[in-house]
């Protein structure tokens, strides 16, 4: 009986050990105290107790103080493919060698458990892969726990608990990929997505934000200090409403000086802000999602199509004013002939009379080209010679050139193939940017022309001044209607420019030349099958 005990004390002590281990997975019965056993008879404990180790799903083996086998329950009979008369009693080193060890990976596993519990000083968990001769790939952990002293003397011993944890791993290894595709889609999505607590701390943030905010959020910034340079929450801050309400919310912010996405010009941006809600199992808004997206170009095109519209609206109005005025300036141009004509020799009339002719073709000339721009741009291809349309556009300005004390450099290609474009049209674009150039030099100055085949095969036209050149400020508004820098201009010459040539498929740049001046450059596509004009 009281080897019995003993036995059935060593085994209780297996059970709190076990019981510390798999608590998750199994409900047991409270600790086994020897003093306080039922009586029954020797055998049914036993029984009771072998049936107790072998409804546990993890692998038990326990070795005594002299390293024999004791316990070796069901589960570690199915994990290990032997069954416990081969292996109970024997020393747990020589386990290794059984001839019934058929698979070699089984064996070898074997061993190294054997090595790591002979080396282990204390408790100490273990993982192990192996290959068997039958299947794939298994997993399989341990976790080695002492009995009293970890010294291998009578009376003290050690607990081995073994588990296949091959799906666990497995389903490890899922969650690891789905996690790095998860990051990959994350950091691949092309707005800027961030993440923060309640306290407006960034928990998560995705590469996008670094270059839609041209700056970097490190986790733990405030999301109003790393995006807005601001000591507190932002006015009509979206993630604050969904914290207050649980509801997904959005607005569009100004963030001011902040890069340009293709180049490196620094230029105020407009973002959209739409936040949704992350919440915990009670329901409660513990973090909220930022969804931010550049709607910069999308305000640009809206203030575009705003000024389109307005402008659209202005040409009406204005081709109706340009109609009702030509036919009382016809009046008034009429009577100041019959004046300077009934009056020749009133000199302080004839003063009056030239004015009032002289503004009679100002208001003529901007009610001509309000018509012209109001009207849809009807163009007749013919194929025509550049060089030679320039030279008509020129002739227009002789005595103003004259007046002025203008010299032109003519620096015209002589093999410069024909194009297909409207000559009239043509000409009038020649015309209004030969005559701003002048206009540039009122004190005089010279006044380069130039034609050329340049890049793409593209007739290339260039019209050089050594006027004031025009200021960084204006030249992106140039070509605005009605915007000018002229006391006596429409703002409507290169607006008409501009519209005649993107109906030809060409292009005008304006450039700043270091010597200084603007040099203005049209590009007209050549026409198909186009011969070399020889004057």
């Amino acid at each position: 009986m009281s080897l019995l005990r003993t036995i059935l004390g060593s085994a209780a002590t297996v059970l709190r050990t076990l019981r510390t281990h798999i608590a998750d997975r199994s409900v047991l019965p409270p600790p086994v105290s020897t003093d306080t056993l039922p009586v029954l008879p020797d055998h049914d404990i036993l029984i009771h107790l072998a049936s107790l180790l072998d409804s546990v799903t993890a692998g038990v083996i326990s070795l005594d103080g002299e390293g024999r086998i004791r316990v070796f329950n069901a589960a570690a009979e199915s994990l290990f493919s032997l069954h416990r008369a081969q292996v109970v009693g024997r020393p747990f080193g020589e386990v290794g060698r059984i001839s019934t060890f058929e698979d070699q990976a089984m064996r070898a596993l074997w061993e190294r458990l054997t090595d790591a519990v002979w080396a282990a000083g204390a408790a100490l968990e273990l993982e192990y892969d192996f290959y068997p001769k039958h299947g794939p790939r298994r997993v399989i952990s341990y976790s080695v726990y002492p009995l009293g002293r970890m010294a291998w003397s009578v009376g003290n011993g050690v607990v081995i608990v073994c588990e296949d944890i091959t799906r666990k791993k497995e389903m490890e290894d899922q969650v690891s990929d789905a996690r790095k595709k998860l990051l990959a889609v994350f950091d691949g999505i092309t707005d800027g997505i961030q993440v923060v607590d309640s306290e407006y701390r960034v928990t998560a943030v995705n590469k996008s934000m670094t270059s839609l905010l041209s700056r970097t959020i490190k986790l733990g910034d405030h999301c109003y200090a790393a995006c807005a340079f601001d000591l507190k929450i932002c006015t009509d801050c979206p993630a604050e409403e969904t914290f207050l309400t649980g509801q997904p919310a959005s607005t569009t912010k100004r963030l001011a000086f902040t890069r340009d996405v293709n180049g490196s010009d620094e230029r105020d941006r407009y973002i959209e802000i739409n936040t949704f809600p992350l919440l915990d199992r009670g329901n409660r808004v513990v973090q909220v999602v930022e969804y931010i997206k550049d709607v910069s170009e999308k305000m640009r095109l809206a203030d575009r199509l705003e000024h389109a519209r307005r402008l659209a609206e202005l040409g009406e109005m204005a081709a109706r004013v340009a109609h009702e005025v030509r036919n009382p300036l016809n009046a008034i141009t009429g009577a100041a002939h019959f004046l300077a004509e009934e009056y020749a020799g009133d000199e302080t009339l004839q003063k009056f009379v030239s004015l009032i002719k002289r503004q009679a073709v100002r208001v003529n000339q901007v009610a001509s080209d309000l018509l012209y721009v109001s009207k849809p741009l009807r163009t007749r291809l013919t194929t025509m010679n550049i060089n030679a349309v320039f030279d008509q556009a020129l002739d227009a300005l002789c005595e103003q050139l004259k007046d002025q004390h203008i010299s032109v450099v003519h620096d015209l290609s002589p093999t410069m193939p024909l194009i297909e474009a409207d000559e009239l049209q043509i000409e009038q674009v020649l015309h209004n940017l030969l005559r701003n150039a002048v206009e540039a030099m009122p004190e005089g100055g010279a006044l380069r022309l130039r034609t050329a085949i340049g890049v793409g095969g593209h007739a290339e036209i260039s019209i050089q001044d050594t006027g004031p050149g025009i200021p960084a400020e204006d030249r992106d508004r140039i070509f605005q209607s009605f915007y000018t820098t002229k006391i006596k201009g429409t703002g409507l010459g290169l607006t008409i420019v501009q519209r005649v040539l993107k109906n030809h498929g060409g292009e005008i740049l304006v450039q700043q030349p270091e010597a200084g001046g603007t040099r203005v450059v049209v590009r007209l596509p050549v026409s198909a099958g186009a011969v070399v004009y020889h004057p």
